[in-house]
């Protein structure tokens, strides 16, 4: 097994700077208490800027900067942000599990799939620490081993303990990494031990009797000497998710990182359930006010094909962000999966085939319909008629692919029909002129396929009755053309017309 551990050393400030558009972080610190003194436990840079800085008192870092906005410590709240975070993970691996301060991963199942370790912890790190969170990365063959590395890596660093280093490295560790050595840190410091290879070394029946039997335990699954099961993080059926922000917000362009943030999280949430979106929702709450009486604007999102990558989606996003118009400021995010189905496992192809080609444009439909609107994208509808000026229709491209699928559904395979059909058809048949008994488009045409004879349209006062030839001029172009014909006066032709072009 292998091990990926992400430790959050900043989560009591970056769980509400989330809460914030990234232009309008404010200075803030986060407090611990002492007996009856109040400290500043941690600062962002802009209150660092301002001379704030960690384990300083409370009131001289206000005496410092009046306007700190000053942060206590709430468990509730990070372990949320934590839990968001999982779920951005779960584009990667579907094992995390979630510790105070970060989440552990075990992906020797994905390494195949994500093109090797160092490429994997890179994707892992970025998805991770795009929803807000900075991160030390530890990896290990143990979920212990690779938590405490974590813990002990310089912030945006990373350790690999993957190889034949991981036991140097362990021994190396501070023993405070360990939980159950808390309570008896100046006891053991006392006995000259600093790191955990100082600890390895002492009689294991003297540690247990004096410290318990714990530490021996977690010491030994931290080097893989004992088996340490984990509990896997669980998600809801459906996935609905909601962030409130610290400030209103205004501008469009300020809510693309959170709404970001989310997006990640659904996409995580659908590859652990082997599933993909086809419409989704985000609705933007406001404040109350007489110029906005609607408390919420909704922002549908629906796709032509199932899709669960972030980057697709995102600029699907973009686009229409682009487009809308912000009514009243922003109190609020909610995105909400409306539709989802089956995902379908990737295949990486050497040669493109019909369905990735077939994919690549219907991202290329959604991006225009995003960028323009749906109504700026229409599609032919078939219709049940013989008559070509009558076999289709335009409509909006939503509405023609529902048609059209339940008319291949009902009527006979395109094999039933006696010629081909062309691709482009005239508006209006062109009547040709006529030499020698030949029909002429530019020069003689000469049949090389038909007749198919059309009769209808007796029903609704239009009727027809043509003999359709494919025919081919001097230069090789094939055009699709018919003569009239009269059923009274037996085969005699009424004229040539040029009805469609083929290429």
């Amino acid at each position: 097994m292998l091990w990926i551990a992400l430790h959050c050393p900043t989560l009591s400030l970056d769980w509400i700077e989330r809460r914030f558009p990234v232009a309008l972080i404010p200075a803030m610190a986060a407090t611990i208490r002492t007996g009856n003194q109040v400290y500043i436990r941690q600062a962002n840079k802009p209150a660092q800027q301002q001379g704030v800085a960690a384990h300083q008192p409370l009131a001289s870092a206000l005496s410092l900067f009046p306007d700190l906005v000053v942060v206590e410590h709430d468990p509730h709240e990070e372990m949320k942000a934590l839990r968001e975070a999982a779920y951005a993970a779960f584009r990667f691996t579907p094992h995390v599990v979630m510790q105070a301060s970060g989440l552990i991963t075990e992906v020797s199942e994905s390494l195949k799939l994500f093109g090797g370790l160092k490429k994997l912890c890179q994707l892992l790190n970025q998805a991770v620490a795009a929803q807000g969170l900075q991160l030390c990365v530890g990896i290990a063959p143990t979920a212990k081993g690779a938590w405490l590395l974590a813990q002990s890596a310089p912030l945006k660093t990373v350790i690999n303990g993957a190889g034949s280093r991981f036991r140097s490295l362990l021994d190396s560790l501070p023993i405070y990494l360990l939980e159950t050595a808390q309570p008896y840190l100046e006891v053991i410091r006392g006995i000259g031990c600093k790191t955990l290879a100082d600890l390895r070394q002492l009689p294991r029946s003297g540690l247990a009797r004096r410290f318990g039997p714990d530490l021996l335990t977690e010491l030994d699954r931290a080097c893989g000497d004992l088996p340490d099961p984990q509990q896997w993080l669980e998600v809801p059926e459906y996935f609905q998710q909601k962030t409130e922000f610290m400030t209103q917000v205004e501008s469009g362009e300020l809510i693309r990182v959170p709404m970001q943030r989310m997006i990640g999280q659904m996409c995580g949430w659908l590859s652990l359930r082997h599933a993909a979106v086809l419409e989704f929702s985000f609705i933007l709450h406001h404040e109350y006010s007489l110029r906005q009486p609607h408390r919420s604007t909704p922002l549908h999102i629906k796709l032509s094909e199932q899709s669960d990558d972030v980057e697709h989606l995102m600029l699907l996003l973009r686009e229409r962000l682009e487009r809308m118009e912000i009514a009243a400021a922003i109190c609020g995010l909610e995105l909400i999966a409306d539709q989802i189905t089956a995902g379908t496992n990737p295949n990486l192809e050497l040669f493109p085939t019909s369905q990735s080609e077939a994919t690549s444009l219907n991202r290329f439909i959604e991006k225009v319909s995003s960028r323009l609107g749906p109504q700026a994208i229409t599609g032919l509808n078939v219709i049940s008629d013989h008559r070509p000026e009558y076999s289709q229709r335009s409509q909006s491209l939503e509405m023609s692919r529902r048609s059209n699928a339940s008319c291949r559904k009902a009527t006979p395979s395109a094999s039933a029909c006696h010629l081909p059909r062309p691709a482009w058809l005239m508006a209006a048949p062109l009547q040709l002129k006529v030499q020698r008994h030949q029909p002429v488009y530019g020069s003689p045409l000469k049949l090389i396929a038909g007749p198919e004879r059309i009769e209808a349209g007796w029903w609704d006062d239009a009727p027809v009755a043509r003999d359709y030839f494919i025919a081919e001029n001097a230069l090789g172009q094939l055009l699709w053309i018919y003569r009239e014909h009269s059923p009274a006066a037996g085969n005699k032709g009424n004229g040539w017309y040029l009805q469609g072009l083929f290429g």
